[in-house]
């Protein structure tokens, strides 16, 4: 039997019950940060597009739209409002939000969602280990989340054109977060030598040009709340049509 914290108004109001099969908000921040969450979408006219992915039995589909949300929120709250919701991009696809610098440049914006699931092998899956809890006691072993950038890249790649700026931002909930390891990131970005995956870093040459960079997006609960850890890492080879304006770079928490 799951325990979920005490809901709020807003969540209490479309999620009763709850469907979720885990313990999500299992905690009263998290509770607090849903309320926000929901507030934000409601004032964006956003709530019956997220509903569906949030009021699911699906837990990791209610994660990524809480992750979408929650990018989102920082950006708004961060001076880069959000203009558009799913905004059209290359070959028919859309992405998850256009969002506005305060240079006045519009940014096209794409969220993946990348779990633990993920790094495990073949043999690990069909063994049943996805039935599993994240953390085990005695389970270790080698990590590379290096992988797992690269592979986000490539799986968003296409969706973004040589005219506007673009973002990738990576919300992952991987054993060892990327926010955690910046050498990852470093070696799936700018390692000059193919020595990894036999390829060189994917923003030292023009092939990723259209990508102006790839932001790292994590939750924290030290505090008293949920709070949000943010990192852009910039893309020296992207075009300039597509390089993102220097106050995204800046923006860190």
């Amino acid at each position: 039997m799951t325990r979920h914290a005490k809901l709020g108004t807003y969540a209490s109001n479309l999620f009763s019950p709850p469907l979720w099969t885990d313990d999500y908000p299992a905690g009263r921040k998290w509770a607090d940060e849903l309320e926000k969450l929901l507030a934000f979408a409601d004032s964006q006219g956003q709530i019956e597009k997220y509903l569906p992915r949030l009021h699911t039995n699906r837990n990791n589909q209610r994660d990524e739209a809480l992750n979408e949300l929650r990018v989102a929120f920082y950006l708004h709250r961060s001076g880069f409002p959000i203009t558009t919701w799913e905004p059209a991009g290359n070959h028919g696809r859309v992405g998850e939000y256009t969002i506005l610098s305060p240079e006045s440049v519009y940014i096209f914006t794409e969220v993946k969602s990348r779990g633990w699931e993920s790094e495990l092998t073949q043999a690990e899956r069909l063994a049943g280990r996805t039935q599993l809890p994240k953390y085990i006691d005695g389970d270790g072993g080698a990590y590379a989340n290096w992988k797992g950038v690269r592979d986000c890249i490539a799986a968003a790649y296409d969706k973004f054109t040589d005219h506007e700026p673009n973002l990738l931002v990576i919300a992952d909930d991987f054993f060892v977060s990327l926010i955690h390891s910046e050498l990852q990131i470093r070696i799936a970005l700018y390692i000059n030598e193919a020595a990894y995956g036999e390829e060189v870093g994917y923003f030292t040459n023009s092939q990723y040009q259209n990508i102006g960079g790839v932001a790292l997006f994590s939750t924290n609960t030290a505090g008293d709340a949920v709070a949000y850890d943010f990192r852009v890492f910039d893309n020296g080879s992207a075009l300039n049509s597509t390089t993102l304006p220097p106050s995204l770079l800046r923006l860190c928490d």
